[in-house]
C-alpha cells in the first residue's frame, strides 16, 4: 500500500525515503495513480514498484500563456532510458530521488486576421524564427522555449502591404528574448498600383523622398498619403539636357502629397518635363543682391525656367556690400526697366538668358567721436554722432568739430584730432569709411587766497584760462607778500609744503592761508614732534620740532640715511655742552621750511637744560632753548599690524592687537647713533617701563621698542582687551618711565 509520510515518521519506521518532484514548483505529476504538485516524500519498501506519471506538457498554474513541456524523468542515478512521461520504477534505497524534468514555454501570440472555418486567405503570413511550417496566416499562439531569441518576419499577401508592428518597429523583420509571454500584432493594409512615370522618359522621381526612376509601379496603401517631388533641374542620362518640371499629371505642386484612394485598377501619375532655359542674373560688382520672383539671392545666380513662363527681375536701388561699401542702381544690361518682366522662349533653352544690374559706387561715411554722442557739423547740417552720410564719389566733405563743449561745472571737452582722415575736409571715396572726432576731458584749476591780496601764484606748467587736460600734475606755490605768512593750504591740497603738487582729474580749486605776520614775531620754540605733550621737554634721542617764522628759505624734506646736518640751506648747531668737554655738535635734519624744522634730538644728552642754534645764510644765528628729560613721551598714531591706520573707516576690534607709534620713550637697551635707522634684528627694546593706558585701564604691552629701519620713533604692540569699552571711541595713551603722553582717540568697535 502506498504511504505518504512526514519525514519524521519515515525516520522513526527506518524504512528509505523517496523523493518524487518536478523541476517546476506548480507542476502536476501522479504517483500510482495520486496527485500531486512540486514534490511529495515517500517510504517504499525496498523492491517494491510503482508509477511514476506526468503531462507530456501543461499549462503553468493560473497563466493560460505560460507551459511546462516534459522533457523526461531524472533521478540519482542519472536519467531514465525511456523519455515517455509515464515510467514504472521499483524502489532503491540508492535511489533517493525521481524529478520530472520540464521546460517553461511562453506563448508568442501573433493577432491580426481571424479566417474561420473553411480557411481563407489573410492579408500576410508571420513566419517564426524563418522555420516551416512557421508561417501563420492567422491569429495563434507560438510556444517557443523561454529565454530564447524570437525572429519575426511579416510578408504581405498580393494586394496587401506591411504598415508595421502596432507599438512597435515598422519594418517587417525584428527580434526579441522572449523573458514572458508576448502579444505582437502585425499589421496589414490593401495595396493599390501606383504607376510613376516621366515625359520625357528616363527622369528621376522622389518618392517619399526616396530617389526613383520610372517608369516603374510602386504598391501604396489603401488611404495612405505619400509625398511626389522631382528634382528640378535635373539632366537626362542619355544627352545630358538640362529639363525642368512643367506639371504633374494630377495636378500637384512641384512637391505634394498624393492620396491613395481605395481600388484594385492601376493609377498613374506623370511629371511632365521641359528644356530648361538657363537664366543668369549677375551685378556689377559681383556679390550684390538681387530679386526674382520675389526671392533674394546673392548674385551670380542661375535660375532653370521653362519655355514660354513669365518672371520678374528686380535689383534694389540702393545696397551695402560686405565690406560696407554703398552702390546705387544705374541700369540693366539689357536695357530692361526695373523691376523687369522676363518671358522665356523656346530657343533660349540651348542659348539662355543673361542680365546683368550695373550699380555706380557711393562714398559711405561713418562719423563718430570720443566720447560718442557729440554734435558735429558735416557739410553745414548737424551730425550727431554717431552719424553716416552717404556722397558721391569725388564730392568734397567738410566736416567741424567745436574747439570746446561744456561737460558740467569745472569739465569740458576739448578737440584733440580726426582719426580716420588727414583733414576735417576730404574727398569722398568709393567704400566704406569711419571718421572719429577725439576729445579729451580737461578741468578747472581755482586759485584764492585766505585774505585778499597776500601774495602772488607760481603755477606749472601754466593754464591761461585755468583748464588742464585730465590726469596733469600741476604744481602749485605761493610767495606771501611782505608783512604776510604762508600758513598752509585748503580745500583740494592740505598741508603745508610749498610748492605743492595735485593731479588734475577733476575740478581743482585751492586756497593759500596767509595771515599777517605780528609787528614782533615770537622767539622759535621746541616741542615734541608729535605735538603738545603734558611734559614741557623732550626726550633724548626723539625726535622734536622748531616751531617759528623765517626759519628757512622753502620747504625741504631729507632725501638720505643717515640723516644730513644741512638741508635747505639751514643747520642746526647744538652748544655747549652738548657736545661733551664743553664742546657742541651739529643736529640731524628730517624737514626744514619757513615755519617748522623737524630733528632729532642728540641720544646721549643728560637731562637739563640746552640751546641750540639756528644758522641760515646771510640771516644772524638764532638761537632756541630747550629742556631734555629722560622720558618725554609723545604719540603720532594707532595701526592695525597690517600697517593700516585706525580710523573710524577702519576701526580697531576688541580683542584685537594694534601698534602705537610714538617717539621720545627713553633710552634703549642698546644705544643707536644719531641720524642712523634701528636695525631690523636684534630689536632694540625700552630701558624704563611702559603701560598703555586705555580710558581708566593700564595694560602691559607686548613689545615696547624701536621700529625697525626708523630714526627716532618707537613702537608699541599691544592687545586690545575683549570688553573695552562700548562708546566708538577709546582714549588711549601712554606713560613711560612715570611720565605721561598726549592722548589719541582709538576708534574701536
Amino acid at each position: 500500500m502506498l504511504a505518504l509520510l512526514p519525514v519524521a515518521a519515515a525516520a522513526q519506521d527506518a524504512l528509505p525515503v523517496t523523493r518524487i518532484s518536478a523541476s517546476a514548483k506548480d507542476a502536476r505529476f501522479q504517483v500510482d495513480g495520486s496527485w500531486f504538485i512540486g514534490s511529495a516524500l515517500f517510504t517504499w519498501p525496498a523492491g517494491s514498484k510503482h508509477v511514476l506519471t506526468t503531462y507530456d506538457w501543461q499549462y503553468a498554474y493560473g497563466n493560460p500563456k505560460a507551459r511546462y513541456v516534459f522533457r523526461g524523468w531524472n533521478t540519482a542515478a542519472g536519467p531514465l532510458a525511456s523519455l515517455a512521461p509515464s515510467a514504472t520504477i521499483t524502489a532503491d534505497p540508492a535511489i533517493p530521488w525521481y524529478n520530472a524534468e520540464l521546460t517553461t514555454q511562453y506563448a508568442v501570440s501573433l493577432v491580426f486576421f481571424r479566417c474561420g472555418d473553411p480557411p481563407c486567405d489573410g492579408p500576410g503570413t508571420v513566419w517564426v524564427n524563418f522555420v516551416a511550417p512557421a508561417g501563420y496566416s492567422q491569429d495563434t499562439d507560438v510556444w517557443i522555449d523561454a529565454g530564447s531569441t524570437v525572429s519575426l518576419q511579416a510578408v504581405p499577401s498580393p494586394g496587401y502591404l506591411f504598415t508595421g508592428w502596432l507599438n512597435g518597429p515598422s519594418a517587417p523583420l525584428f527580434s526579441l528574448v522572449l523573458n514572458a509571454p508576448v502579444t505582437v500584432y502585425p499589421t496589414f493594409a490593401r495595396a493599390r498600383p501606383v504607376q510613376l512615370g516621366t515625359v520625357p522618359g528616363g527622369l528621376q522621381l522622389l518618392a517619399d523622398r526616396a530617389p526613383v526612376y520610372p517608369p516603374l509601379e510602386l504598391e501604396w496603401g489603401w488611404n495612405t498619403v505619400h509625398t511626389l517631388s522631382a528634382p528640378s533641374p535635373q539632366r537626362d542620362a542619355l544627352h545630358g539636357r538640362l529639363w525642368v518640371l512643367q506639371s504633374w499629371s494630377d495636378g500637384g505642386a512641384a512637391s505634394h502629397t498624393y492620396p491613395v484612394e481605395p481600388g484594385i485598377v492601376p493609377v498613374s501619375v506623370v511629371a511632365t518635363f521641359a528644356p530648361a532655359v538657363t537664366a543668369t542674373v549677375l551685378t556689377e560688382p559681383a556679390g550684390l543682391m538681387l530679386t526674382g520672383d520675389g526671392q533674394d539671392v546673392a548674385s551670380p545666380h542661375n535660375w532653370y525656367w521653362a519655355p514660354g513662363e513669365t518672371h520678374t527681375l528686380a535689383a534694389p536701388a540702393r545696397q551695402t556690400d560686405a565690406a560696407g561699401g554703398s552702390w546705387v542702381f544705374r541700369a540693366w544690361s539689357n536695357g530692361a526697366p526695373n523691376p523687369q518682366t522676363v518671358l522665356t522662349t523656346a530657343d533660349e533653352a540651348d542659348t539662355g538668358f543673361r542680365a546683368t544690374a550695373i550699380y555706380d559706387p557711393l562714398s559711405r561715411i561713418h562719423v563718430d567721436s570720443v566720447p560718442t554722442g557729440l554734435t558735429l557739423t558735416a557739410d553745414g547740417a548737424a551730425c550727431k554722432t554717431p552719424c553716416e552720410l552717404e556722397r558721391n564719389v569725388g564730392a568734397t566733405v567738410r566736416l567741424s568739430a567745436p574747439a570746446s563743449l561744456a561737460a558740467g561745472s569745472g569739465a569740458r571737452l576739448d578737440f584733440g584730432s580726426w582719426e580716420g582722415t588727414d583733414s576735417a575736409t576730404f574727398t569722398a571715396a568709393a567704400g566704406f569709411h569711419k571718421v572719429t572726432a577725439h576729445y579729451f576731458t580737461s578741468y578747472s584749476l581755482s586759485l584764492g587766497t585766505s585774505v585778499d591780496n597776500a601774495g602772488s601764484w607760481q603755477v606749472s606748467p601754466p593754464a591761461g584760462d585755468g583748464y588742464y587736460r585730465e590726469g596733469t600734475a600741476v604744481t602749485v606755490g605761493f610767495r606771501a607778500a611782505d608783512g604776510m605768512r604762508f600758513d598752509g593750504w585748503e580745500l583740494d591740497l592740505s598741508g603745508a609744503a610749498n610748492p605743492a603738487s595735485l593731479a588734475m582729474d577733476g575740478p581743482r580749486s585751492v586756497r593759500a592761508v596767509v595771515n599777517r605776520l605780528p609787528a614782533s614775531p615770537p622767539p622759535p620754540s621746541v616741542v615734541n614732534a608729535a605735538g603738545v605733550t603734558p611734559v614741557a621737554g623732550v626726550a633724548a634721542g626723539s625726535l622734536a620740532s622748531v616751531f617759528g617764522d623765517n626759519l628757512a628759505a622753502a620747504p625741504a624734506q631729507s632725501q638720505s640715511v643717515p640723516l644730513p646736518q644741512s638741508l635747505g640751506g639751514v643747520a642746526m648747531l647744538c652748544g655747549a655742552p652738548c657736545g661733551g668737554q664743553g664742546g657742541s655738535r651739529y643736529l640731524a635734519l628730517l624737514f626744514v621750511s619757513p615755519q617748522q624744522i623737524n630733528f632729532q634730538v642728540p641720544g646721549d644728552l643728560k637731562p637739563g637744560s640746552y640751546t641750540l642754534e639756528i644758522h641760515r645764510a646771510d640771516t644772524p644765528v638764532r638761537p632756541v632753548a630747550f629742556e631734555v628729560m629722560r622720558d618725554a613721551p609723545g604719540l603720532f598714531a594707532a595701526a592695525h599690524q597690517d600697517g593700516g591706520l585706525i580710523t573710524s573707516d577702519s576701526p580697531a576690534a576688541r580683542g584685537e592687537t594694534i601698534l602705537v607709534f610714538g617717539t621720545g620713550f627713553g633710552p634703549y637697551q642698546t644705544a643707536l647713533p644719531d641720524g642712523f635707522p634701528a636695525p631690523s634684528a636684534p630689536a632694540l627694546t625700552l630701558v624704563d617701563d611702559t603701560s598703555v593706558l586705555l580710558g581708566d585701564r593700564s595694560i602691559s604691552p607686548e613689545f615696547a621698542g624701536a621700529v625697525p629701519g626708523g630714526i627716532g620713533v618707537a613702537m608699541i604692540r599691544v592687545t586690545l582687551p575683549s570688553d573695552l569699552t562700548d562708546t566708538p571711541t577709546a582714549s588711549l595713551a601712554v606713560k613711560s618711565g612715570g611720565q605721561f603722553s598726549n592722548t589719541l582717540a582709538l576708534p574701536c568697535n
